[in-house]
């Protein structure tokens, strides 16, 4: 019986494997509808061929400034180290969540990591990310709101009926399957060492919530005017094309881009789903499908080029080994 115990208290090899195939298999899903339909692979080509690497680079000083106003909101939360660590765990994470597509979430592990590695508490550093990526979703929300406003106009122009709830149901029931499948895993391992576990480390992270959550304010800030940089590296992508796109065109299809990459949050790094929001959303602002992709095209090889700071992670654990 002891045996037994002990084997439900640990998770199963299966649950992890599933956990790192799932997502993978999605990807996969995906690309290779799209490899597997020839006007999809026209179209890409045709995207391809119209970046440079001009419109690239000109998009990184925003990206940059961008990362060092969510540098200051993981700092508002006072993991314990400076602001020049919360920037560089900032920047990996973002480049791990763009990159390591192996499993969702592990961007925000990565970027925890290195904030341990440069000198924050466990603890601290894990409610830190999390709290930060809380501040981040709520600095969504206007965005979002903007997003929704061009959803109407894009089915109107597409002469396809709208569907208002589809997209609410759907959310409701995976909520609902979620928290029933939390419940059934709680309520089978509720003598688990494991789950005691659990539960002690809930509350001492919980603590240390309590003393980070002044800073949410703060961090939203931030979080709201970096999310504006994505507009704003959009618009000069599409100068640097030569697309004909304004400002606010440009931050209205940024949202639409990323509300579809948050909605699908279980597509690593939203591939392809990023890329479908923003050939929609610049349907409606008067750009042909190979130009919006191009311009999405341009920001995955921007994530691309900020993600050989990842090289860094490795760095930081030989010295930490070293000392």
């Amino acid at each position: 019986m002891l045996s037994g115990q002990a084997s439900a208290g640990k998770p199963s090899s299966s649950h992890r494997w599933l956990a790192a195939v799932v997502p993978l298999a999605v990807v996969a899903f995906l690309i290779a509808a799209v490899a597997g339909n020839a006007d999809l692979r026209s179209l890409v080509a045709q995207a391809w061929g119209r970046i440079s690497w001009q419109a690239v680079l000109i998009t990184l000083p925003a990206q940059i400034l961008a990362n060092v106003l969510y540098a200051g909101g993981l700092y508002a939360m006072r993991p314990g180290v400076g602001w020049r660590a919360c920037f560089v765990s900032r920047l990996l994470r973002d480049a791990g969540c763009n990159l390591l597509v192996v499993i969702s979430g592990l961007g925000e592990a990565i970027g925890a990591r290195i904030m341990v590695l440069l000198g924050a508490r466990s603890r601290a550093a894990i409610t830190a990310t999390a709290l930060d990526a809380l501040a981040e979703a709520a600095a969504q929300i206007p965005f979002v709101l903007l997003a929704i406003a061009v959803l109407p106009r894009f089915w109107s122009l597409m002469r396809l009926p709208v569907p208002p709830r589809l997209g609410l149901v759907a959310a409701l029931l995976l909520v609902l399957a979620a928290l029933a499948g939390a419940w059934l895993w709680a309520k089978r391992h509720s003598h688990s060492r494991l789950l005691r576990r659990l539960r002690i480390e809930f509350i001492l992270l919980r603590r240390e919530m309590r003393r980070q959550h002044r800073g949410f304010p703060v961090a939203i800030a931030c979080h709201f005017f970096g999310w504006a940089l994505g507009g704003v590296q959009l618009w000069l992508a599409a100068w640097a094309l030569g697309l004909p796109l304004s400002p606010f065109a440009a931050l209205a299809i940024d949202s639409v881009a990323y509300a579809a990459r948050g909605i699908v949050f279980f597509v690593p790094a939203g591939l392809v789903l990023q890329e479908a929001g923003l050939v929609g959303a610049g349907l409606v602002f008067g750009l042909a499908p190979p130009q919006a992709l191009a311009l999405g095209l341009v920001l995955r090889l921007r994530d691309v080029v900020l993600g050989s700071s990842l090289l860094a992670w490795p760095v930081l654990e030989w010295r930490r080994k070293r000392q």
